[in-house]
């Protein structure tokens, strides 16, 4: 029984953590495309490739 909650709060920080990356990285580009360092396109094509890896990690 206590393997169990051991383990449910280990993903749980996982998820924790995967949350927090996601926002970061986020963050990084929009900061990147509101300074006019990246297109539209760019920022766009990042996001989805942020969004499956961490939702990949959440699994």
């Amino acid at each position: 029984m206590a393997e169990t909650k051991e383990m449910k709060a280990g993903m749980t920080e996982q998820k924790k953590q995967a949350v927090i990356e996601q926002l970061w990285l986020t963050y990084y580009n929009d900061t990147l495309f509101a300074k006019g360092m990246i297109t539209e396109e760019q920022r766009n094509k990042m996001r989805v490739m942020i969004k499956s890896r961490t939702a990949a990690k959440t699994r």
